[in-house]
């Protein structure tokens, strides 16, 4: 028997070990329930490419249940689709639940050092520490001046293009994520750092969700030649391997440059490298390496600049769909601030139909609709059933923020369902595991939250956003279509921005003018 023979034998008998492992705890404790899957490959051919959480969510509904189990080459998938198990599994029992699975395809495309996809241990420690100390709900207050000004920037750029809305808000986003990480302060629609992030991001947001790769499942596949026939995930990772290298090494080396020069900003990477630099000076070894900074940083810049730019234009897409959401939220405006002034953060507490328009435009389609998977690090029983060690759990943000058993007519774009009945909403709860779960939450979220609702309120107060009209003077109803990967994007779809009024216009031209000098 030949080498390839002894190989193949010897899959073929780990498989059948495998099998026949499931089998024997299964009947002990039964799996989760879920579709029939295929030997070896399990549900392989069956999880759809592409916007695979509605699947899952068809599942739950077909199968009676919220958990739902399915095997991938012998690897157990837990899909979580509703709130309460995703809450009892991840928040309460959040210690079994820390790790992550290793996302082969991720690491392709070089974002090994990015937070959300390290693995529990030392170096997630680390860079949690580092983050989350820097983002807490009371330190992002210092970047409230920042947000404000990026945000009448942007509204005179839609006033000034609004053809190209797509490009001012990943100027506004990146403009955010650059000063707060790096210190760079973007002056220019051309700045290079808006192409760096865009193109990242375009990057995450094609090559498919994490954990939902068929390299993810068989490694090896990375290493397959680009001449042969590969997965689609796979040829995007590699293609753009060099937009995730300039994200982490452009901006990182910027600031090294500035330091030298003795020019450098205040950012999140600086006191980090000055720390370094320090402890070489007197000989010690530092515990935070430069890999750990640029990683942080990077994750900082990919992080918000993507999900920022990404719930921006489902805003936009939902105030051409809902005009009378629109117009309910500047009589809102209008009556608080008045038409002398612009919003400042400040105005949020005074603003709670603007607060639910952000809460209602995250529910609608979460910008990361699956979540990114957790790995289950020993056994556990939920409600009766087994999951296994080793698991990869999947919360489906998508399936939560649609449960009808929650929201009345979950497809259907409501700020009033989060209103009290008492006031003529239906009293819903607000959405939850859009910036994840238990111990692997967004540290960014409260960063996140004010930057777009700051975003929201300076546009409804000062623009109107409507359908275009077409050469029939018919109006245009945008086509509901988003990118599918690990965060998903509206398609480019077309609309009309204009100011509400000359005086609007005036207002944001004069306030802008003013704050650059």
């Amino acid at each position: 028997m030949g080498f390839v023979q002894l190989v193949l034998a010897f899959f073929i008998a780990l498989a059948a070990v495998l099998a026949y492992v499931r089998f024997r705890r299964a009947s002990r404790i039964p799996l989760p329930p879920g579709p029939p899957g295929e030997p070896f490959l399990g549900h392989l051919r069956i999880i759809p490419a592409s916007n695979p959480e509605q699947a899952y969510r068809n599942w739950a509904r077909e199968f009676n249940s919220d958990v739902i189990h399915l095997n991938v080459l012998n690897q157990e998938i837990i899909v979580l689709n509703s709130a309460k198990a995703a809450v009892d599994l991840l928040d309460k029992r959040g210690a079994n639940y820390r790790d992550r699975p290793n996302f082969t395809l991720f690491e392709t495309m070089g974002l090994t050092y990015t937070l959300p996809f390290l693995g529990w241990g030392p170096q997630f420690q680390k860079h949690r520490k580092l983050l989350q100390g820097y983002f807490t709900k009371h330190n992002v207050q210092a970047f409230r001046e920042l947000q404000v000004s990026e945000a009448r920037i942007l509204v005179k750029n839609l006033i000034e293009q609004p053809e190209a809305y797509r490009n001012h808000i990943l100027r506004f986003a990146s403009a955010l994520v650059m000063g707060i990480a790096f210190g760079h302060r973007i002056t220019s629609n051309s700045d290079r750092f808006i192409q760096i992030g865009a193109d990242a991001s375009y990057a995450i947001s094609h090559a498919g969700a994490p954990g939902g790769s068929a390299i993810d499942f068989f490694p090896l596949l990375r290493h397959l030649p680009d001449w042969l026939p590969r997965p689609t995930s796979l040829k995007v990772a590699r293609k753009w391997r060099w937009a995730i290298d300039q994200l982490y090494g452009v901006p990182f080396a910027s600031v090294q440059e500035q330091m030298r020069q003795g020019t450098a900003p205040s950012s999140f990477i600086l006191p980090l490298l000055e720390g370094i630099n320090a402890g070489a000076e007197k000989g010690i070894v530092p515990d935070i390496k430069s890999a750990d900074i640029k990683g942080a940083g990077g994750t900082i810049y990919i992080a918000g600049q993507d999900s920022t730019s990404a719930t921006l234009a489902m805003f936009l897409l939902n105030m051409v769909l809902s005009p009378e959401v629109q117009l309910k939220a500047q009589n809102e405006l209008d009556s608080i601030i008045g038409f002398d002034r612009l919003p400042t953060v400040e105005d949020r507490p005074s603003l709670p139909y603007i607060e639910r328009v952000m809460q209602e435009t995250f529910r609608w389609h979460p910008v990361v609709p699956l979540g990114i998977p957790h790995k289950s690090l020993d056994n556990d029983i939920y409600q009766g059933m087994f999951i296994p060690k080793g698991s990869i759990v999947f919360a489906n943000a998508w399936s939560m923020c649609h449960d009808e058993a929650i929201y009345k007519d979950p497809s259907l774009y409501n700020p009033d369902r989060y209103a009290p009945i008492s006031e003529g909403g239906n009293g819903e709860p607000l959405p939850i595991g859009h910036f994840g779960f238990g111990r692997r939450i967004c540290v960014g979220r409260h960063l996140a939250e004010s930057s777009v609702w700051i975003a929201f309120a300076t546009i409804l107060a000062t623009l109107t956003i409507g359908k275009e009209i077409g050469p029939d003077g018919k109006e245009i109803s945008p086509n509901l279509a988003f990118s599918a990967g690990l965060s998903s994007h509206p398609e480019p779809f077309k609309c009309t921005i204009r100011p509400r009024s000359k005086h609007a216009e005036e207002l944001v031209m004069s306030t802008v003018a003013a704050a650059t000098g």
